[in-house]
């Protein structure tokens, strides 16, 4: 007596609803939960015989095999409808078990049943937000790639503009480069001289901006073809320093119309073993701006370092220090802006404004990043750039072969030495 009383207590407490049945289709136990669910009275359902008065005949008739098959085996796993004293229809997941004959006890078929109202409500919602955001994401497909287009034949006609204006202005400058130092030779006076010079100096500077503007068109654009090769990034620095900086005076003169005599000495500190995949003719364009730009603003008697090291396992970190004018947050914010020169108001520091957009570009395109920082003014400046090292563009092998031949290359060098 005590277990039927406990099983009993069990079946009116369960937080699902519960009902049995036996052969004759007889009510046994039916808990509180099942009778709030479908509306009706226990004293009620004990006047109907299972499946009436809540299991409608078009859905019961749908399972009724599965009934069978149950009262066999004593499995029911079934999703079915519901109908409740007031006439709405909700559903239902039903499963069940047995509880098999025992003493003057027949065999009974319990049946737990779950209401899934909420539960299709929400799949209903999630059915409903599923199909808006397909359709928004549908539109948004379509909003991107027409303004992808837009901006596309956009940045084509402002490059085409850009390389037509470019060539435009470089014909009448040929001549004029040409022909200003013989000019200036065959003067006799130096008032005229002077005039001259300033002349000169102003079409060098046209020239480098129109050099240096139609480089950042070409760098924008998608089409711009990049030729990686895995090189020796310590032999291929060491060797854009000397080609580009034998003389620093000479180079601070010709190409930054700069009468300079610091005597800064440039030091490359880059590892030895580091190999990576770059663009040969970009990595020099890098580095004659990164270190044109040190040596520019770099103190008398001071230093430029070049420090290259591995990063982590596919990039590598390349700095650029140098120990002369700095700047301050202001210039560090806007440092990589087209057209923005740190020292406007100083006349001897003539730029176009484009040397680290162009880094930046170039940097880019490589799939790495650049960063400036500086402790202030008079406490110099330090270009970081994070390159890749390896662009999945060469085989594995190709790379090994690659390797082996520099690596023989630097040891005919210092066997030569």
């Amino acid at each position: 007596m005590e277990h039927e009383r406990k099983f009993k207590s069990f079946i009116e407490n369960a937080d699902v609803g519960i009902f049995s049945f036996n052969n004759e289709n007889d009510y046994k136990e039916i808990n509180s939960k099942f009778c709030g669910m479908i509306g009706y009275d226990r004293n009620e359902m004990f006047d109907y015989k299972f499946p009436e008065p809540f299991w409608p005949i078009q859905f019961y008739s749908r399972v009724k095999d599965d009934i069978e098959l149950y009262k066999q085996t004593g499995l029911l796993k079934i999703e079915t409808f519901f109908r409740r004293k007031n006439d709405t229809y909700f559903p239902v997941y039903l499963s069940g078990s047995i509880i098999p004959k025992s003493g003057d006890y027949d065999v009974e078929y319990a049946i737990l049943m779950e209401d899934r109202s909420e539960q299709k409500k929400a799949e209903r919602e999630f059915k409903l937000s599923k199909g808006m955001l397909v359709s928004l994401n549908n539109k948004l497909e379509k909003l991107v790639k027409k303004r992808t287009k837009q901006l596309q034949l956009v940045m084509k006609q402002k490059n085409e503009f850009i390389n037509q204006l470019g060539h435009d202005l470089k014909n009448p400058l040929t001549p004029l480069i040409s022909l200003i130092p013989v000019l200036y030779k065959k003067t006799p006076d130096d008032e005229c001289k002077e005039i001259i010079a300033i002349l000169k100096r102003n079409v060098a500077y046209m020239q480098n901006l129109i050099v240096n503007t139609i480089e950042l068109a070409k760098l924008d654009s998608l089409k711009i073809p990049f030729s990686f090769e895995l090189v020796n990034l310590k032999q291929e620095i060491d060797s854009t320093i000397r080609n580009n900086f034998k003389e620093i005076d000479s180079i601070i003169h010709d190409n930054l119309t700069m009468h300079n005599e610091k005597n800064i000495t440039i030091f490359n500190r880059v590892d030895n073993d580091i190999y990576i995949e770059l663009d040969k003719l970009r990595l020099n364009e890098l580095i004659i701006n990164l270190v044109g730009n040190a040596v520019k603003y770099g103190k008398e008697n001071g230093s430029v370092n070049v420090i290259g090291e591995k990063d982590d396992d596919n990039s590598i970190q390349i700095k650029i220090i140098d120990d002369g004018i700095g700047m301050n947050q202001d210039q560090l914010r806007h440092v990589f802006n087209d057209f923005y020169r740190v020292n406007r108001q100083n006349s001897n520091f003539k730029s176009s404004g484009l040397g680290m957009s162009i880094c930046k570009r170039i940097v880019e395109k490589h799939g790495g990043t650049i960063n400036c920082e500086s402790q202030g003014l008079g406490k110099g400046t330090t270009v970081i750039c994070i390159l890749t090292i390896k662009h999945n563009l060469l085989e594995d092998e190709q790379i090994t072969q690659k390797m082996e031949n520099v690596t023989s290359s630097i040891k005919n060098e210092k066997i030569n030495a």
